[in-house]
């Protein structure tokens, strides 16, 4: 086996890992946010420069809170969902996004902008 087939083989199997652990996060967050009423909850992140984070969780309804423990629970899931979506978007100018996650139907909906510098050149050559 070549270093570079051993490199991409221990990715991918990395890749199963965090999918695994995400599918797991999910189902218990799913069951805990269920006992308290949650009907769904709205995750904001955002990235840039090498660096990012959650910007705010919004609980429906609004009647819900979450004790701290638990909201750094649910942070951390959508950015590692969305991230998985978007990997390395935090990077240069970055981007931002909001994770919707319908806990009724158990189904997440992800809304991902990339940010960018374009340019373009005209040369004009021999005038």
């Amino acid at each position: 086996m070549t270093q570079a087939t051993d490199f991409y083989s221990q990715m991918l199997e990395s890749q199963r890992r965090a999918a695994e652990q995400r599918a797991e996060t999910r189902a218990a967050l799913l069951t805990e946010l269920r006992a308290l009423g949650v009907t769904g909850l709205k995750v904001q992140y955002e990235g840039y420069g090498d660096s990012g984070n959650v910007e705010d969780v919004v609980v429906t309804p609004d009647t819900v809170t979450l004790k701290e423990e638990l909201r750094r629970r649910v942070e951390d899931f959508g950015w590692d969902f969305a991230y998985a979506l978007s990997p390395g978007f935090e990077n240069n100018e970055g981007g931002y996004g909001e994770l919707s996650w319908s806990l009724e139907a158990d189904k997440i909906d992800v809304s991902h902008s990339n940010r960018f510098i374009a340019s373009e050149t005209t040369e004009h050559e021999g005038l």
